[in-house]
């Protein structure tokens, strides 16, 4: 019967929170039409595939710690809030990164702000996740251009890059 009791009681929460969800299915709505559409360039589909990937793997580990911890609403709001904030950062991080990569006119000034960016991303887990297989499946890819950990805080990576917001 508890068992019964704490399973509606998730589903209530779920179903209330569900628009609060917005931002991250928005940001997995636009990577997922990007990796999807054929008449996009290879690498706008790569960079999109990598945010899917990040959004796949934000979730998971967020499933992970509500199955391991008791059921609790206030935790759920913020695993909510949690994958809305980091989505959006994830999103923010890599156009800011191709946005400063389009600007620069030589490879060399390429180079160093592809290190600037893996190294925010490296120096800012959220999960410290040992399974580094996963974690950098992309970092030292030189066939992508997002060589990002999957394990990122991205809310301070993407402050650790000087992220400013535009006015």
């Amino acid at each position: 019967m508890k068992k019964v009791f704490l399973t509606i009681m998730l589903l209530g929460a779920l179903t209330l929170n569900m628009q609060a969800q917005e931002v991250f299915n928005e940001v997995v709505k636009i990577a997922k039409a990007n990796a999807e559409d054929q008449s996009k360039s290879l690498e706008t589909r790569k960079v999109a595939t990598f945010q899917m990937d990040a959004l796949s793997y934000m979730a998971m580990k967020v499933r992970d710690e509500v199955l391991a911890d008791t059921v609790n609403v206030d935790n759920l709001n913020e695993n909510i809030k949690f994958l809305n904030e980091q989505s959006l950062a994830m999103f923010k991080f890599v156009t800011f990164y191709i946005q400063s990569c389009a600007k620069a006119k030589k490879t060399k000034d390429r180079e160093l702000i592809l290190a600037k960016f893996k190294k925010a991303s490296l120096d800012n887990p959220y999960f410290n996740d040992t399974d580094k297989e996963i974690t950098l499946a992309y970092f030292d890819r030189s066939d992508y251009a997002t060589q990002f950990s999957l394990d990122t805080n991205w809310l301070k990576a993407l402050e650790q890059v000087g992220y400013k917001e535009p006015n």
